[in-house]
């Protein structure tokens, strides 16, 4: 690494920490739920844009990582900040707020870039200059932008072999939790569009009120709002999911226990990490509170703020708790990890597969050590084979790839080379006779 580069990347370092500490002054002086709702509306009125599908498409998706990349933010401050009291709505700052989100998302790449050229590390070879950028890009950028409509499936599926010990922790097993994810998963995709619908539901209502009365409609409304409070209530939470944020209210929108929310959950203020003095405070560098924690809780509920972390680390933030809360549960869990994740393939797909021909624990000798040797699953359809290797993830690093790279080399050597070199181990296995 040359001087100049040095002083690019010192440059930008101490770029990306003023973008950020402004960032954080500006997230603290707006209420966070009628910062919630803008953002939010922000989001709902760029996915009803269709006046240019093919030139909309990246800029959506653009504009949408963008959004994501701000709720973070807002997610991280209000975790690592006290509620100040006083503070106002100005939109104004929202739209500074957006643009400061923007440039430091944008001064963050310039450094995943430069400082992965010419790299100190030397895991991979010479590919790790390569690796290490992916790993820094993907730290940045990859977010569950996935099907939302499967949250529960997936969720039904990987609890379901802890589902005794999530009954005795919360009251609650595996089923009723997918189903609390499920539900936040589409308050989050159609919630703004329902309370769109209960809004004018309400207000056709009234107007009927009105007509049968014989009265103007601000003059019935008093007595309509009197003689119709449920109604009235379900009309003020729509407003709410309009324009406070309550669409990512978990309370509300699900049947989740309360202290299963907390323990996903940070109070305000709780986060000392993130903006603590010390190169990379407040920057996409260090681990966002939300991979710890994806909630947060605000006044006396418990708010999802942005729409992927709580999908992303959901499930590890769960587990993390269910070992915290029955350490004696350890070594059955890992039991139950393993037989769970080498099961999913041919279980999951058992209708795609049901002409084939599965084993699964596949024993052999290793030609060249002579040792035996297991693959897990192996698929046969026709004349087609399929060596499916499977791993937990627990090896995945929730460290950051700058502050940590030789933990993220080791969970890609885990995760990654070493499936590899198992499968390729069997594929060696059956070119060593004309009949193994």
């Amino acid at each position: 690494m040359n001087i100049e580069q040095e002083k690019v990347i010192a440059n930008l370092l101490k770029e990306m920490e003023q973008v950020a500490t402004k960032i954080r002054i500006l997230i603290n002086g707006i209420p966070p739920e009628e910062l919630l709702g803008y953002i939010y509306g922000q989001l709902m009125m760029m996915n009803s844009n269709t006046t240019s599908p093919e030139l909309s498409s990246d800029t959506q998706n653009k504009e949408k990582n963008e959004i994501q990349f701000l709720l973070e933010y807002v997610h991280a401050v209000l975790a690592s900040d006290v509620a100040q009291e006083y503070v106002v709505f100005d939109e104004r700052k929202c739209g500074e707020l957006f643009a400061l989100s923007r440039n430091l998302r944008e001064k963050s790449m310039c450094f995943a870039m430069v400082s992965s050229i010419n790299t100190q590390n030397k895991d991979f070879g010479s590919n790790t200059a390569d690796i290490e950028f992916q790993a820094k890009s993907s730290w940045l950028m990859l977010r569950g932008n996935r099907y939302q409509v499967l949250e529960g499936e997936f969720y039904q599926y990987v609890l379901a072999p802890h589902d005794d010990v999530l009954k005795d922790i919360y009251g609650i097993g595996a089923i009723e939790i997918a189903e609390g994810f499920q539900q936040l998963a589409n308050a989050t995709r159609v919630g703004q569009a329902n309370a769109i619908e209960e809004m004018m539901k309400q207000f056709q209502a009234a107007q009927d009120f009105a007509e049968k009365q014989n009265k103007p409609l601000e003059d019935a409304m008093e007595e309509w709002v009197e003689a119709n409070a449920q109604q009235t209530k379900s009309a003020g939470l729509a407003v709410d999911d309009m324009l406070r944020g309550g669409i990512s209210n978990v309370s509300r929108h699900t049947k989740l226990p309360s202290e299963l929310l907390a323990d996903l959950a940070y109070s305000r203020g709780e986060e000392l990490d993130f903006f603590s003095e010390g190169d990379f405070s407040g920057t996409p560098y260090r681990t966002l509170p939300a991979r710890k924690k994806p909630l947060i809780k605000l006044g006396e509920d418990y708010y999802a703020v942005d729409p992927c972390f709580i999908r992303d680390a959901g499930y590890r933030s769960l587990l993390f708790n269910l070992l915290q809360k029955k350490p004696d549960y350890k070594e059955a869990f890992k039991e139950r990890q393993k037989v769970m994740s080498e099961a999913a393939f041919p279980e999951i797909l058992a209708e795609q597969l049901s002409g084939a021909v599965i084993y699964q624990e596949v024993y052999y000798k290793d030609p060249k050590t002579k040792q035996w040797a297991e693959n897990d699953t192996l698929v046969l359809i026709d004349d087609v084979l399929y060596l499916v290797e499977a791993k937990a993830g627990a090896a995945a690093s929730i460290a950051s790839p700058e502050l940590d790279f030789k933990r993220h080399s080791q969970s890609i050597k885990d995760l990654i080379i070493k499936a590899y070199k198992q499968c390729e181990r069997f594929f060696e296995y059956l070119k060593s006779a004309d009949e193994v």
